[in-house]
């Protein structure tokens, strides 16, 4: 059982949106209810945590994919193999969390957050591989299922824990719950799809060959993690908790719309990795269009939140959220360049020069630490915003400039792309300022839309074939 994948990119993008928008949501209440200081703990503990699954991993995920897609006659003792692999290394995570919480020396409540939410990593990590043997066969709708159902049950026991009053953990505990059940329905599922019956088979000669491929995925993925989240870390130093409860909002805000790519990626990267071993031209056609997709969503996104960002932080969170404006309007501006990044990423992954990628990361990690160091004492929240702008545009630079490397990639047709997105966009902002100056800005948001799909139909950047085509790709039948 396999979809295309214009088909799995819906289901997943579909299931992303309905993920994010709950735990947007979920976590609106969250940060209402609990104040800003307390907002700042939670998302430390989540945050801290969030940095040791690339240890549990150790980038055997994408490894798994990868092989499985390509080999799928072997895919069932790739998985068995890699899935006894990640139970220990997802001990050692844990000691690894519990270790660190205890040498800097954090207070009382942060730390049993953090020991809670290591048990989260654990389990998210046992899930994750299934959902890998899923994206091998070209499957992602089970995945599509679960992390929508697990986002909805999160913000079940969160709401519940929240409207009675009950201690910080109980907002932890809800997704140690859900987890731990994605573990149990995606590896049913897995067994009665595929008829997967070696869970402890393990072989150490796969063994030692996937730690061969995976280590620079690995390697990657600490650094990834580090990028992601080395300015959080800063802040639980060098600031308040109170600034970083203010940095929690927008950096949320544009956390969610992060499905978008992810969702692209995990349907082109199978794709990618198939034709790199028969159909290499492929893979530039493929990517073009993946940032036509990307563009045409991430400019008039960045832009309309531009101008939406004081009435959307005040009125959604609360004015004492204020601070965290500026910071918004920034981060937007570095959600361009990290949504282009992705298929980059995706890319040079694909083709087996995912230690370009590793480098590439490691050079943009060096770049927002030094940053954040020098920025925060004298902006503070701004200078992690700051930070992360110049360091994701490195990363997208230097990804653009090796992949076009090793496939081939017409700029043209993507400065096209970007210029069909890109005016319409800007004429939208301006059209929403204008209006946000005198209605609810509630109202702005679809006269916005239907004027940049108006602009964007006038520029090129759908037409009827484009629709048409969408509509074919995306019908619900199997390959």
């Amino acid at each position: 059982m396999s979809y295309t994948v214009a088909q799995n990119t819906s289901f997943l993008t579909v299931a992303s949106v309905l993920q994010r928008a709950i735990s947007f949501v979920y976590f609106i209440v969250i940060a209402r209810i609990i104040g800003v200081e307390n907002t700042g703990v939670y998302f430390f503990a989540i945050t801290f945590t969030t940095i040791f699954t690339v240890v549990a991993d150790f980038g055997l995920n994408p490894v798994l994919t990868r092989e499985a897609a390509r080999y799928p006659e072997k895919s069932e003792e790739f998985f068995s193999t890699v899935f006894l692999t990640k139970i220990v290394f997802g001990v050692v995570a844990y000691g690894l969390v519990v270790f660190f919480i205890n040498l800097f020396n954090y207070p009382t409540l942060t730390k049993e957050l953090v020991y809670l939410s290591g048990l989260t990593m654990f389990f998210d990590n046992l899930h994750s591989s299934f959902y890998s043997l899923f994206r091998a066969r070209k499957n992602l709708i089970y995945e599509s299922i679960g992390i929508t159902g697990s986002q909805f049950l999160t913000a079940i026991i969160g709401t519940i824990a929240l409207l009675n009053h009950w201690p910080l953990l109980w907002l932890i505990l809800a997704y140690t719950i859900p987890s731990g059940l994605n573990v149990l329905y995606s590896g049913w599922f897995a067994h009665k799809i595929y008829n997967l019956k070696h869970f402890w088979l393990w072989r150490k000669e796969l063994f030692v060959a996937f730690v061969v491929f995976s280590w620079p995925f690995a390697l990657a993925g600490i650094i990834s993690r580090f990028y992601s989240y080395s300015d959080s870390l800063l802040m639980s130093k060098m600031l308040s908790p109170q600034e970083l409860g203010w940095w929690s909002v927008p950096y949320k805000i544009t956390f969610a719309f992060q499905f978008i790519p992810v969702a692209l990626v995990a349907s082109v990267y199978p794709a990618m990795s198939s034709f790199y071993l028969e159909e290499k031209e492929k893979i530039g056609e493929l990517f073009e269009k993946s940032w036509r997709y990307l563009l045409t969503i991430v400019l008039p996104l960045s832009f309309g939140l531009m101008v939406l960002a004081y009435p959307v932080i005040t009125k959604i969170y609360k004015p004492e959220y204020a601070p965290a404006v500026p910071v918004l309007q920034i981060l937007l501006i570095s959600l361009i360049f990290g949504f282009l990044a992705f298929t980059t990423g995706a890319l040079l992954n694909a083709t087996n020069h995912q230690k370009i990628q590793t480098s590439l990361l490691g050079v943009s990690l060096v770049i927002s630490v030094v940053l954040n160091l020098i920025l925060l004492p004298r902006l503070g929240i701004i200078g992690a915003a700051v930070s992360a702008t110049i360091s994701n545009f490195v990363l997208l630079l230097g990804g653009f400039v090796f992949s076009r490397r090793y496939v081939v990639i017409s700029g043209r047709n993507l400065w096209k792309y970007f210029n069909q997105a890109f005016w319409p966009a800007v004429v939208m902002a301006v059209v929403v300022y204008l209006l946000v100056q005198k209605i609810n800005f509630l109202i702005t948001i679809p006269i916005g839309v239907l004027v940049y799909f108006i602009l964007l139909w006038l520029t090129g950047g759908i037409d009827r074939e484009l629709i048409n085509n969408i509509k074919a790709k995306i019908k619900f039948t199997k390959n």
